[in-house]
């Protein structure tokens, strides 16, 4: 078996080997969990906890967000899982870009899954992942850290060399979603060497950091403990978040009046 099939061979044994849905060993009855779901932990635990016990329907935010990360996918022509990998994997010198990449691996024997926003590959090799936030606050948060390096590791983890990997995060005003820059990628904060672009349109930044093989471990083992129920969870101890979190009214731990 080639490179390329043992890869995707990988990815299919993870979701192979699933339990019934909602007879998990994991909290709330999952039997897998998403590196979006684990970087949310690292805003608020506690909101994490709350949005899976009393659900609630997505705020304008919420849904601005979904369109502009909509929006973005459609800058890369839509491939299978199958050529993607392949693509990912064949020799090159320069580097191609995948959008949408798709992965899946298996962490102390919990499942985990995500789809990176963007991963540059040559010949087998992770150059570079990129993670794209659209907010109308331009920094870049703990959550983007935890999230883009999540992808790094578990690229490692399907059968990628992530030894050099960087990842790049871009974080761009939620009016961004409608330029057409951004679908032709002409706009200039996709230059790896630009960190800050404005325009009549919005603005973005854009950072690049090396991967911490080490460091993201020990973040996913944290983690962990909580959907192992080794511990509760555990609130935000900035006002701020719980001001304009949706939960506030109803959550015990909340600072909103601080």
């Amino acid at each position: 078996m080639d490179i390329a099939g043992e890869i995707l061979k990988k990815y299919e044994e993870v979701f192979n080997n699933l339990p019934e849905k909602s007879i998990g060993k994991l909290r709330f009855g999952r039997s897998m969990l998403s590196v979006s779901n684990i970087a949310e932990q690292y805003y608020c635990e506690q909101k994490l906890d709350m949005e899976s016990e009393i659900p609630m329907p997505p705020t304008e935010q919420m849904k601005t967000g979904g369109e502009a990360h909509e929006a973005a996918a459609t800058i890369g022509l839509e491939v299978s899982k199958e050529q993607s990998i392949v693509d990912a994997v064949t020799p090159r010198e320069e580097a191609i870009f995948i959008c949408e990449f798709k992965i899946a691996w298996i962490h102390k024997g919990i499942p985990i899954i995500g789809m990176v926003d963007e991963a540059w590959f040559r010949g087998g090799n992770v150059d570079l992942v990129v993670e794209r936030k659209f907010s109308n606050t331009l920094s870049v948060y703990s959550p983007y850290h935890v999230q883009a390096q999540l992808y790094c590791l578990g690229l490692g983890e399907m059968g990628f060399n992530n030894e050099l990997t960087n990842y790049r995060i871009i974080v761009l005003k939620r009016s961004c979603h409608e330029c057409e820059k951004l679908l032709d990628r002409s706009c200039p904060i996709f230059s790896p060497d630009k960190t800050d672009f404005s325009c009549n349109k919005g603005e973005a930044i854009a950072f690049t950091y090396p991967f911490d093989e080490e460091k993201i471990i020990g973040n996913l083992d944290w983690a962990l403990e909580f959907w192992l129920n080794k511990r509760q969870a555990i609130p935000t101890k900035n006002p701020a978040k719980c001001r304009v979190c949706e939960y506030s009214q109803m959550c015990k731990h909340s600072l909103s009046n601080q």
